[in-house]
């Protein structure tokens, strides 16, 4: 247990290389709920580390951002698949996740690096994301989000609490000095982070999304797909090769690995190995992750489908999760 709460340290010192949610002021009014909530979730049986890890949603929209910082230190562009005529710009949508485990040795490594403060470029948080709003239904929900429609497992019933969980967004105006700094302190090839993007900007927008809780402490999260706006007509190869390194593995195999990866619209997900293990699932005919505690006590399982992302976090064994998953409608 103490590892555990050692590498969940980690992801959030990692994670506080930007504002977070918990950095916005927020209404008296809000705050008291979210408060009454937590309470409320300590409460339920078996609330452990771990589980509180994935059902916390401030710490997992960090968690996201961490996967974005990520991203943004070594892989700031991806290849053009659409160029904007005035500024050659880039549009990548998230399609699909590829899980990388990563050691707890490589993971205090990147604690080291963070705490040397060098800066991988001008990141600016225009709005934080992850505060919460309570709302009374699904359909007041869909409104607010401006999702389509919100579906909810029908093995649950209807959830105890349903919020709005706001979205963000920031840009990020690359340093390439430093972006090859933290590479190199990172263990990583520097000289894979090409020089012209010094000076480029990455836009992100996370879109706000909804969240059914159940008083099992059953989680479903639901939202679409992050934006990324990148500098185009790069090779992302040598970038996701760098990033590869960055957690830890081997320069032949990231080599290698990388060459595999649609760099275009998929997002590298670290899990941390003495934490949870993962594998690949199908959930209702679209490709997810589930993620398992080494205990098996809790879980996760995450999908995409038409364009949404949806993240179930819940007690027991990930086939349950997977039935629950596969009964949203």
């Amino acid at each position: 247990m103490k590892e555990e709460r050692e590498l969940q340290d980690v992801l959030v010192q990692l994670s506080s290389l930007a504002p977070g949610p918990a950095d916005a002021p927020k209404p008296a009014g809000q705050a008291l709920a979210v408060i009454k909530r937590q309470v409320k979730q300590e409460k339920r049986a078996g609330c452990q580390p771990w589980q509180r890890f994935w059902q916390n949603p401030n710490r997992r929209w960090a968690t996201a951002v961490l996967s974005l910082l990520i991203l943004f230190t070594v892989a700031f562009s991806f290849p053009a698949v659409r160029a904007a005529a005035s500024d050659f710009l880039g549009l990548f949508r998230v399609q699909k996740f590829a899980a990388i485990s990563v050691s707890s040795e490589q993971l205090a490594l990147l604690e080291r690096v963070a705490e040397e403060g060098v800066s991988p470029g001008e990141l600016t948080i225009v709005n934080a994301p992850g505060a919460l709003i309570p709302v009374n239904s699904l359909a007041a929900a869909a409104r607010e989000t401006g999702l389509e429609q919100v579906l909810s497992p029908a093995a649950l019933g209807e959830p105890d609490e349903i919020d709005v969980v706001e979205g963000g967004d920031g840009r990020l105006i690359i340093d390439a000095a430093g972006a090859r700094r933290i590479i190199e302190l990172a263990g990583a090839d520097p000289t894979l982070f090409p020089e012209k993007l010094d000076g480029k900007r990455v836009e992100v927008v996370i879109f706000s999304g909804v969240q059914q809780s159940w008083d099992d402490g059953t989680v479903l999260l639901q939202t679409t797909m992050p934006l990324v706006e990148y500098p185009g007509n790069l090779d992302p190869v040598p970038l996701g090769e760098a990033m590869l390194q960055m957690l830890g593995m081997n320069r032949n195999e990231a080599a290698r690995l990388a060459r595999t990866i649609d760099w275009t619209s998929t997002l590298l997900l670290p899990i941390p190995r003495n934490v949870a293990t993962f594998n690949e699932i199908t959930i209702n005919g679209s490709s997810g992750l589930a993620l398992a505690s080494l205990d098996g006590q809790y879980g996760a399982v995450m999908w995409q489908q038409n364009d949404v992302l949806y993240l179930l976090t819940g007690s027991g064994d990930t086939v349950e999760l997977q039935r629950i998953a596969n009964s949203v409608r």
